[in-house]
């Protein structure tokens, strides 16, 4: 997938290499570049991914240091030297260099050695490959993932295990359990959080186990669910475990989460017309007050302020409902349109009190807004007489009692 161009500068007087090298084909997902220079050109040195310094005939001291100097960082080095000018190069610079070849180097050899050091160049570029596809499919994960050796230090973990236990990578590979966790051997111990004893399960049964384990993270205690598999070293022995936690406590949290997104309004926090319907089939037969509530004028407000006050106006009013209800289930059932429900046997009186205090907080509200003076609340209310009524029956007669306040208001 990756796409590799390698940028070749060769110092070297024999024309017969360098044409060995230019004969290098390039391998698949790679493109090649060739520099040349009899002498050290810092330039071109500067530009090269892989620099081949014939120093056979040079004076070797001035040249490598010119070399070292000017190429780029992760730039490749290798020297074509003598046995004499190797053996100072292996004890003077061999951190730094990729690799020698002793001199005098037939044109075959030569050739050999090129496509010996491609291979092993793309090993790298595959590796980092590699490494690249597991640190973006670990990190991408929400679940924690971690790889420990047989003695359970970490060796690899992903972002949310780092987020978890509140440690950088650095601080947590190569740690074991207690450090990491922020867990007291005593403490551990009892018995009472994440232990190591399920590891040893795994590396002994050599297969993958499921378990339910509880760990400290902070302050707090959460629920796992674990798979742990064992990992096998060259010889098939196990080498350690890598391990994956699902965090139960906070699936729960977003669980409830996304019930409370999917029956509120997102706007206002009120319940929508969706948890309505449920809300109602949940009561079955009873008595019941609905209020159905419309703002007046509210296009005014979108037309001449923007959509942004009108949303201030519906927030407005969802605060005030929630203020002034303190029974009952509020809902926004879109746009402008608002409802109540209230549970419970009412008399004439006390829904008519309960609709004009609901239209007179409402528009003593809108009254206190420089952009909201000309909003008014239109409250229609129906309530069960016998405790048979549908809702359907009542939202009805109540949407019916609003409009004609509506009408009468303009």
């Amino acid at each position: 997938m990756y796409r590799c161009e390698i940028c070749f500068y060769m110092m070297t007087e024999q024309d017969e290499l360098f044409d060995a090298l230019k004969e290098l084909l390039p391998l698949p997902h790679f493109a090649h570049e060739y520099l040349r220079s009899a002498e050290p050109d810092e330039a071109l040195a500067g530009r090269a991914d892989v620099i081949l310094a014939d120093i056979s005939r040079t004076q070797m001291e001035k040249t490598v240091a010119t070399l070292l100097s000017c190429r780029k960082q992760g730039a490749e080095l290798i020297f074509l030297a003598d046995k004499e000018q190797a053996a100072t190069l292996t004890l003077q610079d061999g951190e730094n260099i990729t690799d020698i070849w002793i001199m005098p180097l037939l044109v075959s050899e030569f050739r050999f050695r090129l496509i010996r050091w491609q291979k092993t160049y793309k090993m790298s570029r595959d590796l980092w490959q590699a490494q690249s596809y597991l640190d973006a499919t670990i990190n991408s994960v929400p679940h924690l993932i971690w790889y420990k050796n047989k003695k359970g230090a970490h060796m690899k973990v992903n972002e949310a295990f780092c987020k978890a236990v509140n440690k950088t990578m650095d601080q947590i590979e190569g740690h074991g359990h207690y450090y990491i966790w922020d867990i007291d051997p005593d403490e551990y111990a009892k018995g009472e959080f994440i232990c190591m004893e399920s590891e040893y399960e795994v590396m002994e049964k050599r297969e993958t186990c499921v378990f339910d384990e509880t760990v400290k993270i902070g302050d707090s205690m959460r629920e796992l669910k674990t798979y742990k598999s064992p990992l096998f070293d060259l010889d098939g022995s196990v080498m350690g475990t890598v391990g994956v936690a699902i965090d139960v406590t906070q699936e729960r949290l977003y669980e409830q989460m996304m019930i409370k997104n999917a029956n509120t309004d997102f706007l206002t926090g009120l319940y929508n017309r969706r948890y309505v319907y449920e809300f109602i089939d949940k009561q079955g037969d009873g008595h019941l007050a609905v209020f159905c509530i419309d703002l007046d004028h509210f296009k005014s407000v979108n037309d001449i302020y923007g959509h942004h006050e009108g949303d201030k106006a519906l927030v407005l009013t969802a605060k005030t409902l929630q203020d002034s209800i303190s029974e009952g289930l509020i809902a926004r059932m879109g746009g402008d349109e608002f409802l109540v429900v209230i549970v419970g046997a009412r008399t004439e009186d006390e829904v008519e009190r309960t609709r004009r205090m609901i239209k007179e907080r409402l528009d003593g509200e809108y009254a206190r807004h420089e952009n909201f003076w000309n909003i008014s609340a239109s409250v229609g209310a129906a309530y069960s007489l016998t405790g048979k009524e549908s809702f359907h029956q009542l939202f009805h007669k109540a949407d019916e009692l609003m409009y004609q306040e509506k009408e009468s208001n303009r």
